[in-house]
């Protein structure tokens, strides 16, 4: 190949130089060797090679950073897609860092951050796919799948040992009788229950109440994971609301059939008066996919509380400080309102 002479001042490298770079660089080459020969700046070069690093195993399966063709093209693949009336991500400091700080500080999503963009009137937004694919290509330094739980692959959960109290399986109401406006989210005051738990030598658990509608969700923590301390626990909330009050919030609670949760008249009546303050629906066995709402709130606990953690070593302030963050955090399946919003609109239309 011919030496250049330096003269592209201004013109952008193309796919065949990019080729170029990879072969010389992973040759040893030297920037200024690989500049001399493309007639470009040494700098142009230098800049390039940091843009186009990835992680490579030699073969003695050794980690080491080299120069890829495709991910240098990727790099200006993206910031040229952000050309146009709105500025380039990547060109808007205020903005990378806005983004950095609300995925790495406060633990949002990247369509939560769009969400606050467009909100605070930032320069230079960008859409959701795009924010996706800029942290895809690591064009935001810091920030990576592994800074998004969205991203983070999901692990299966184990099967629990079901034990059984004295309560006969015809005791409890499946999820198949259901009412189809709770099936369909349309009804307010139905919530998922569940607990979660730490190591098998850990007493303490977490119970979580999920409503189905607003996403609301109250937290509480337990000493143990029996079901006499979760009655407590409702007990609790109960006194707290009163029983007219928690009858209108809580129709009904769908649970699995952990033995936590397997004392229908215990879950179901009320503990200040006669007669339930609840109905209760179990769900059919691993079948977590029927109360989605924990499961996706219990992946944002986890944001907070890491899996295998002892929940022993959990405060109840840091429990409530989960619970407030849970609650006041924007989803895009209620408009972008929070669960207190959504949950605090349902509230005045039951006393209208």
């Amino acid at each position: 190949m011919e030496r250049g002479n330096c003269n592209r001042k201004g013109k952008h490298l193309t796919r065949e130089e990019r080729i170029v770079i990879e072969r010389m660089s992973r040759e040893g080459r030297p920037p200024r060797d690989i500049a001399s020969v493309l007639g470009r700046h040494v700098r142009t070069i230098q800049r390039e090679l940091m843009r186009g690093r990835v992680k490579h195993l030699d073969t003695e399966l050794r980690e080491k950073m080299v120069y890829s063709s495709d991910r240098g093209q990727d790099f200006h693949d993206l910031n040229a897609t952000a050309k146009g009336t709105a500025l380039k991500l990547g060109a808007n400091r205020e903005l990378v860092e806005f983004v950095r700080e609300r995925i790495l500080k406060h633990k949002e999503s990247p369509d939560v951050v769009v969400f606050r963009m467009k909100k605070d009137g930032l320069p230079g937004v960008v859409c959701t796919k795009t924010l996706y694919n800029y942290i895809e290509q690591g064009l935001i330094e810091g920030v990576s799948n592994e800074s998004l739980w969205e991203k983070r692959k999901r692990r299966r959960r184990g099967h629990r040992g079901l034990r059984r109290t004295g309560k006969g399986p015809t005791r409890r109401q499946s999820i198949e009788v259901r009412p189809e406006a709770v099936n369909t989210r349309e009804e307010f005051g139905h919530w998922e229950i569940d607990l979660i738990v730490g190591p098998i030598k850990s007493k303490a658990s977490l119970m979580s109440l999920v409503e189905r509608k607003t996403r609301k969700v109250i937290l509480r923590k337990l000493p143990d994971k029996t079901h006499k301390a979760v009655q407590r626990a409702l007990n609790g909330i109960e006194r707290h609301l009163g029983t007219p009050a928690f009858r209108r919030m809580f129709q009904s609670i769908t649970a699995d059939n952990g033995s936590e949760f397997l004392d229908v008249d215990g879950m179901q009546n009320s503990a200040l008066s006669s007669g339930s303050r609840t109905k209760m629906f179990y769900a059919h066995a691993y079948a977590a996919w029927e109360r989605g709402s924990n499961e996706n709130t219990n992946r944002i606990i986890r944001r907070f509380i890491a899996k295998g953690r002892s929940i022993e070593t959990i405060t109840r302030q840091t429990v409530r400080t989960v619970e407030l963050w849970i609650n006041q955090y924007p989803r895009r399946i209620i408009g972008f309102n929070s669960p207190n919003q959504a949950f605090e609109r349902e509230l005045k239309a039951l006393a209208a």
